[in-house]
């Protein structure tokens, strides 16, 4: 990732930006660079804290917590021209805030239209699936779950309509009811 990081800086400066802009996802975020004078074998970059003292600067990202790489590794894998235009993340909530992880697919549906990419996300946290427009036919919900002969099988989720003028609950709450399937039925 800091290879491809380097280049769309050095290479795409507007797709350098857009994720930087993105990653303010994050309240604390403020900015990031990549060092210029670094050895030919040293990867680091500077991340900017607006919380720290004026004196303190950049940290690296060996003091970044962990939600932080994942969300700069989506946001270039969405913004760059340099990645496939069809790819899969397992587990997309891994490491994330889960009011975060909802955000964070909202913005990725915008990216995956800007930037023709589509994917596949996994998930196992209930939060993640309140960032989805099951409206847009660009977003589509699945459960996958196994039958009773061990056959793997994959439901499509339609888009919800009140009923009777009256709003259903948020995806979140449906997944945990048990209304949309993928929990366990052993316990």
């Amino acid at each position: 990732m800091f290879k491809l990081i380097t280049i769309i800086a050095q290479e795409y400066p507007e797709q350098f930006r857009e994720i930087k802009q993105h990653l303010k996802l994050i309240d604390w975020f403020e900015d990031f660079e990549i060092p210029t004078d670094l050895r030919f074998t040293e990867r680091r970059i500077k991340i900017k804290d607006q919380y720290l003292a004026d004196d303190l600067q950049y940290f690296d990202q060996r003091s970044a917590n962990e939600g932080f790489l994942y969300l700069l590794f989506y946001l270039t894998l969405f913004v760059s021209d340099l990645t496939p235009h069809f790819f899969a993340i397992d587990n997309i909530d891994n490491s994330l805030n889960p009011k975060l992880g909802s955000e964070l697919v909202k913005v990725l549906a915008q990216l995956a239209k800007k930037h023709n990419k589509q994917a596949l996300l996994t998930t196992h946290n209930p939060v993640i699936l309140d960032g989805l427009d099951l409206e847009d036919d660009d977003q589509r919900l699945f459960v996958v779950y196994r039958n009773a002969d061990g056959h793997t099988k994959v439901r499509r989720i339609p888009p919800r309509k009140p009923v009777n003028g009256v709003e259903q609950v948020r995806l979140s709450e449906a997944f945990i009811r048990g209304y949309i399937g993928g929990l366990p039925k052993n316990f």
